[in-house]
């Protein structure tokens, strides 16, 4: 599945790389650009699992070719089997160019592939994580994106039935395509309880600013530096994968209509 993106042209507005705040917003600092990094170097945090690094990097970007430049690195990277962070980070940049363009053809929307990237990545929480021991760390990852996506949601929600169908089924066909060229993706399993009794245990524990209004402490929970989340083996994931993947196109179907 390959999207061009030709749209990228040098007058996107430097708006769309570093967004305003809402004007009842308190006035926070813009975070300060930066070049893109080298493909090699996107690539060694790719392969180090340095998912914090990494979405560093492809954010904030000093120049519309900088930004072009990342999505073709996000794009081919996910073709040969990039796992949930870049699902996450691609599907964030498609949307930002398509609200930009606004433009009213779906077949020309990149929000509409803003929404296949979406729930592509929904697959692979719930197929992926099927090896994650902490079952709880799926869960917390799809909350996660369900709300960080919501807006793009809501938009295939909008679209006429045959391309919400046609939408589903490309999805269903790229994960095929990738199935056998993705790792293991210890992103998918962390930030669950598991990683939380880690952190609570033998790691660190931060107070941090409360941004959310409630009241009371609010407790930054770190693991130790060496936790990596557990994998289970073959005879357990497999079965799981397989329902997950019969039952995929209701579940997809189901999120948009």
């Amino acid at each position: 599945m390959r999207i061009p993106h030709t749209a990228l042209i040098a007058a996107l507005a430097a708006s769309v790389l570093l967004p305003l705040p809402p004007a009842n917003a308190q006035p926070q600092p813009l975070p300060a650009v930066h070049p893109l990094p080298s493909d090699a170097e996107l690539d060694a945090l790719w392969a180090a699992h340095k998912w914090n690094d990494l979405g560093a990097a492809l954010s904030n970007l000093d120049s519309a070719a900088a930004f072009s430049k990342s999505m073709d690195w996000l794009h081919t990277r996910l073709d040969a089997g990039g796992g949930l962070m870049l699902g996450i980070l691609y599907a964030r940049d498609l949307w930002v160019v398509g609200k930009s363009r606004n433009v009213t053809d779906p077949a020309t929307d990149m929000r509409m592939t803003a929404g296949m990237i979406t729930l592509y990545t929904y697959e692979l929480i719930v197929i992926d994580g099927a090896k994650c021991e902490d079952k709880s760390a799926p869960g917390h990852r799809l909350e996660q994106l369900l709300g960080a996506r919501r807006e793009t949601l809501a938009y295939l929600k909008q679209q006429p039935q045959e391309w919400k169908t046609n939408v589903v089924n490309i999805v269903l066909a790229f994960e095929k395509t990738t199935a056998n060229l993705r790792r293991e993706d210890d992103l998918i399993c962390r930030g669950g309880l598991e990683e939380y009794r880690a952190g609570l245990e033998r790691g660190t524990q931060q107070e941090v600013p409360n941004t959310d209004g409630h009241y009371g402490k609010t407790v930054d929970v770190r693991p130790p530096t060496d936790w990596v989340p557990n994998f289970v083996a073959p005879v357990v994931y497999q079965p799981l994968q397989e329902k997950a993947r019969a039952d995929m196109r209701a579940t997809l179907l189901r999120l948009i209509e």
